[in-house]
């Protein structure tokens, strides 16, 4: 493998690192669900991983079982949605979670910057330079463990 090869592979996995810590820091309150999209996204991802392990299980049996009434000439077709199934049963947490990382990185601009910074003067902490989503989560997540604080804030938005 190229030292390029493992580069890319090695971005991507720091990518869905990053989208796992911005889902694992980000609070969980649904006041902030109408101005950012990431706790609406973060509580599909926590249902996904509810929901999908029984799905690619019974899809497992019912290929299973199908397969084996099926003519010799045509064993094979239960198999092609499997693969898919499982594929999707993979890919959807994992493009969850690249979205996330994508947004934990990506600096903050605008609106969230000036909110970020208001934050950070509530709170009496040193606002980074160049903040991005991550900083803002953990920022947030700070913010929320005091109802008071965090209702003006909210209030503010």
């Amino acid at each position: 493998m190229t030292t390029i090869g493992f580069e890319v592979i090695m971005g991507i996995f720091h990518v869905w690192h990053s989208g796992i810590t911005y889902a694992g820091l980000w609070p969980d309150q649904p006041i902030l669900d109408n101005v950012f999209r990431e706790g609406r996204v973060i509580r599909i991802l926590r249902k996904s991983a509810d929901i999908l392990p029984p799905v690619l299980a019974l899809t497992l049996i019912w290929s299973y079982c199908s397969g084996s009434i099926l003519p010799e000439s045509f064993r094979y077709i239960p198999w092609i949605g499997t693969v898919v199934t499982a594929a999707n049963c993979v890919l959807i947490p994992l493009s969850g979670y690249w979205w996330l990382g994508k947004r934990a990185e990506r600096l903050l601009s605008g609106k969230s910057l000036s909110w970020y910074q208001n934050i950070c003067a509530k709170l009496n902490i040193t606002a980074e330079l160049a903040p991005n989503g991550l900083s803002l989560a953990g920022v947030l997540k700070k913010a929320s463990r005091d109802r008071e604080l965090f209702k003006r804030i909210t209030d503010e938005m």
